[in-house]
């Protein structure tokens, strides 16, 4: 038996794999690893976004030599500054590179909403108003009604690893009471402490909440076939067991 004996999930971090790699092992059953390559971007500029965005490919090529077998690009904003569709030319890309299941972070995040019936939706994010509108502006030109959107103005990004753990919870709350009306929240950013919190969003708001790191476990568990129940991260997990 060997580390990941059940399957391996492939995830291109946009930046240091940190906070991601503690709330991926979290949230994934006994057996199942993510394998990382990491795009180093450290300020949530667009010229930062850009050069990781050129060697985005070469690096989920580079995970699928690795027995990854499924294979995921976060980075919501490498994927939304440059519009509606760019996330199918990506996971188009990779699956004819390397024959493996693909998707990127806000490709998940996407089917997950749409999953638990969200289309109306908030957002609460750390990025900054500029970030976060240009992902509003994806979300609605995939079909999302996006309501009301929360912002911290983080631009360097180990600062998101210096938010109190209670951060996103209160944001999430504050965004589903300026909404009303909505069906789910998205929590986008794999780097500041989420998962932890979305069974205590749900509970508190009585809609989904759906965050970066739970929707790629999601996907990935569900393309690799493992159907086992993951209990205490939010109703998107928890629907792999029906």
């Amino acid at each position: 038996m060997y580390y990941g004996w059940r399957g391996k999930i492939g995830h291109v971090c946009p930046a240091i794999y940190d906070t991601g790699a503690y709330e991926f092992e979290q949230l994934l059953p006994e057996g199942v690893i993510t394998v990382t390559v990491t795009l180093n971007v450290q300020q949530l500029v667009v010229s930062e976004f850009e050069r990781a965005a050129a060697v985005m490919i070469d690096g989920a090529k580079k995970l699928a030599d690795e027995d990854a077998g499924v294979v995921i690009t976060g980075g919501d904003p490498l994927i939304a500054m440059k519009g509606v569709g760019a996330d199918r030319q990506v996971i188009a890309e990779i699956r004819q590179l390397t024959g493996k299941p693909a998707s990127t972070s806000i490709t998940t995040a996407m089917d997950g909403l749409k999953a638990m019936g969200a289309t109306r939706i908030a957002i609460a994010s750390p990025y900054t108003e500029e970030r976060n509108l240009v992902t509003k502006t994806f979300l609605e030109g995939n079909g999302f009604d996006v309501a009301v959107v929360k912002s911290l103005g983080i631009v360097k990004n180990v600062d998101l690893t210096r938010l109190p753990f209670h951060a996103s919870y209160q944001l999430a709350l504050e965004a589903v009471h300026a909404a009303g009306g909505i069906q789910g929240i998205y929590l986008p950013c794999g780097r500041w402490p989420v998962v932890g919190n979305l069974r205590a969003i749900e509970a508190d708001t009585g809609i989904c909440a759906v965050s970066s790191i739970q929707s790629m476990a999601w996907f990935g568990l569900k393309e690799l076939g493992i159907g086992e129940k993951v209990v205490g991260y939010g109703k998107l997990l928890e629907s792999l067991g029906r």
